[in-house]
């Protein structure tokens, strides 16, 4: 194999690693931590809106280089020179992973600003933890897809 093409599909590898790892992390060990702690809760909201901010900026880098190193392994495939359903059932796939892509980087964008704006906060613990596994069952899908269209 190339050794560009190893360092662009290695970037891609890593990006899916560090994305799916911070989010569960933050969701299913880092949160339910924190809030049994025994921390008053005004403490470890505090402490959870400072970590996000800096998981945030780590998960950001992974994106970018996700979509980066997407496109470079997308165009060398011709999938953006040439309509994908030309390529069968691979072109299909490489829509239906597009697809998924795009929900999650509207989830990206948007669901943090959306979810700060619910004033109640039992619901809006709710709504972030239901947003992100959402978004970690997307994410799933989007590698599944991606190994498919690797073999």
């Amino acid at each position: 194999m190339d050794p560009l093409r190893s360092v662009v599909l290695w970037t891609h590898l890593a990006g899916i690693v560090v994305w799916f790892g911070a989010v569960a992390y933050f969701l299913f060990v880092l949160r339910p931590a924190v809030r049994s702690s025994g921390m008053e809760r005004h403490a470890w909201y505090a402490l959870l809106r400072s970590i996000k901010r800096r998981l945030r900026i780590v998960v950001g880098i992974a994106v970018l280089a996700l979509v980066s190193s997407g496109l470079v392994l997308a165009w060398w495939r011709g999938f953006l020179s040439n309509p994908p359903w030309v390529y069968g059932r691979i072109g299909w796939i490489f829509l239906a992973k597009m697809g998924v892509v795009a929900l999650l980087i509207v989830i990206y964008l948007t669901a943090l600003g959306t979810i700060a704006r619910i004033q109640v906060p039992r619901t809006r613990g709710r709504v972030f933890v239901g947003v992100h596994i959402v978004a970690l069952g997307l994410g799933s899908i989007a590698a599944f897809l991606g190994l498919l269209l690797s073999g």
